[in-house]
């Protein structure tokens, strides 16, 4: 986790180049609104089917995930509403001193600070936040908590489509932002013209059919607090670990090298675990998938600008 943790740092400061930026920007924003109008247009009918699911659920379960859903949402208000008052109150005064590219690592820099802080405010004071949620839940009747509770899995379930569809594009479009990457810092690392096996090319397809899969075999498991954010997470780090890694290594890696890089199998889980975290971040989950594969880029590209370098002094 800790190369990881490199890696996440030197692939923030490739999505705040404005080349990268730019792209993230106009295919999450574009299809972010996209997903908002189906939401809207289908938005009835898809609380009546989550209502439905929910009548199979004891109510102890759905009383209890109500307050995990709860508890979340007043982290995701708690971030947005600080970094917005921070904005209005300091941000003019320091920004307007500094160049245009650095409104964007403020943004990231700050949504992620306050994202981490209200994690750990409601974390250490957590029994407290549960039991209040609990005993205020206990006095509803079961119709509202089900209702709240089908609005909060309807916009769990358009969001997923969300990420899973920037998942999808950014898989096609990689090349022409990692090539742009790969021509500022790994110039010397020289490309073979043979790849890795053609049969890896569609994994992102292939791996997009089975996330669906897995995600309607795990469903019964979003009724149970705690289970449902660890299983949501593993299933979006193994969305990202397999078809962005192999994707990569389409691109710029050899058979050879894919084999032994295959073996790094912590690494890769830890790249994909990392990114995967972004995605219970409001407004940096939009560039999430970005974070993923560029990630994966700088380990591959430095695994053969070492390999290569070490070739060349045993010359």
């Amino acid at each position: 986790m800790h190369s990881a943790n490199g890696y996440f740092l030197r692939s923030v400061k490739d999505l705040l180049r404005w080349d990268v930026l730019r792209m993230a920007l106009m295919l999450g924003l574009p299809l972010l609104a996209i997903w908002v109008a189906i939401g809207w247009v289908l938005w009835n009918p898809m609380i009546d089917m989550t209502t439905k699911l929910i009548t199979w659920v004891p109510f102890s379960l759905v009383k209890a995930n109500g307050a995990l859903f709860i508890t979340f949402f007043i982290w995701f208000v708690a971030v947005l509403v600080s970094f917005a008052i921070v904005t209005a109150l300091i941000g003019p005064p320091i920004l307007r001193k500094f160049k245009e590219r650095t409104y964007y690592i403020y943004t990231f820099s700050t949504i992620l600070l306050f994202s981490i802080l209200w994690a750990l405010v409601i974390l250490f004071n957590w029994p407290v936040i549960d039991n209040e949620i609990q005993v205020f839940l206990t006095l509803l009747p079961f119709q509202t908590v089900s209702d709240a509770l089908a609005w909060l899995l309807a916009f769990y379930l358009f969001y997923n489509a969300f990420i899973l569809t920037l998942f999808l594009i950014v898989s096609y479009f990689r090349k022409s932002f990692l090539d742009g990457i790969k021509e500022l810092d790994y110039q010397g690392v020289e490309i073979a013209d043979t790849g890795i096996s053609k049969s890896h090319r569609y994994a992102h397809l292939r791996d997009a059919v089975l996330f669906v899969i897995f995600s309607i075999a795990a469903f019964p498991v979003l009724f149970i607090p705690i289970a449902n954010i660890v299983v949501q997470l593993i299933l979006w780090a193994w969305l990202y670990r397999e078809a962005y890694f192999l994707g990569v290594c389409n691109l710029y890696c050899t058979e050879e090298e894919y084999r032994h890089l295959r073996e790094h199998n912590f690494t890769i889980w830890s790249i994909a675990i990392l990114a995967s975290l972004l995605n219970f971040i409001p407004v940096i989950n939009i560039f999430t998938p970005f974070f993923a594969i560029i990630m994966f880029f700088h380990w591959i590209m430095t695994h053969k600008s070492t390999n290569q370098s070490l070739e060349k002094a045993e010359k």
